[in-house]
């Protein structure tokens, strides 16, 4: 009688135990259908992460082309910066300009400022008294200058012009030469042209015969551009260096009849330099 009770006490919780053994679910993962529904499981979940990764690889794409798009912006925006500093350089006035010649016919060393690139030779841009005849290109002797070239005439032109305004003058006449050879018909040809003017007569020895036809070159094939009264004065100072002191004062006279009225800086620097040599 002694075990009757505990007996009693655990059969209810056999029975509990094997009922819920009855209603657990049995599965069977070899079933076929089992099989097919987890594998299209995974495939859903596949099916997404690959689309997700789709639409990232799209935006990084497109941040991609946004950058690349503002750095050439940037580039064009640094080249836009060189061509106005050029040009602005062209139409300062210089008060007493450097190379200025006296009445004894004693001249100055013509140099370049290395900070502004501002050419302090007393020279800037003279005129031609009449349309002038179209005049060849300058030949350049010899074979064409090796110069390392970023192969477009926007980067060519930026890296010959840093070579002025650090005062590598004759570095920067090899890269100009090199330059109107490779883009005879460039946007920024003109600019080079004139600086090459510029830069024969500031190295020493002064290369004047350069100097001349550079400057006619630029005034015979862009008679229009921009940098045309800066070129004739520049070529007056030339022909007066070069003892042409009838050709000199007819350009200069020509640079006030033409631009008086226009407010360019040629036309008081050729009044200038009328006055102290003439």
């Amino acid at each position: 009688m002694q075990f009757t009770k505990p007996l009693f006490l655990l059969l209810p919780a056999a029975c509990l135990s094997a009922q819920l053994w009855a209603q657990a679910p049995v599965v069977d993962m070899n079933s076929p259908r089992q099989a097919a529904e987890s594998g299209r499981s995974m495939q859903g979940e596949i099916y997404q992460q690959l689309q997700q990764l789709r639409q990232e690889m799209m935006a990084l794409r497109g941040i991609v082309e946004e950058q690349e798009h503002q750095i050439s912006q940037l580039k064009q925006q640094g080249l836009d910066r060189y061509i106005d500093l050029d040009r602005r350089l062209g139409s300062l006035t210089t008060g007493a300009a450097g190379a200025v010649v006296g009445s004894s016919g004693a001249t100055t060393d013509t140099t370049i400022d290395a900070e502004s690139g501002e050419m302090l030779s007393g020279s800037e841009s003279p005129t031609v008294s009449a349309p002038s005849p179209v005049i060849a290109s300058p030949s350049v002797s010899g074979p064409a200058p090796a110069v390392a070239s970023a192969g477009n005439d926007s980067s060519d032109y930026t890296d010959a012009y840093a070579l002025v305004r650090s005062g590598s003058y004759d570095q920067a006449i090899t890269a100009f030469l090199a330059y109107v050879e490779r883009y005879p018909s460039g946007r920024y040809t003109p600019n080079a042209w004139y600086w090459l003017g510029e830069l024969y007569v500031a190295v020493k020895p002064q290369n004047l015969k350069g100097a001349t036809e550079a400057f006619q070159y630029l005034l015979s094939k862009y008679p229009d551009h921009d940098k045309v009264p800066a070129a004739m004065y520049k070529l007056g100072t030339v022909y007066f260096l070069n003892g042409n002191k009838q050709k000199s004062q007819e350009l200069l006279t020509h640079v006030i009849d033409r631009y008086g009225s226009t407010g360019n800086s040629a036309v008081n620097k050729s009044r200038e330099f009328l006055r102290k040599n003439f």
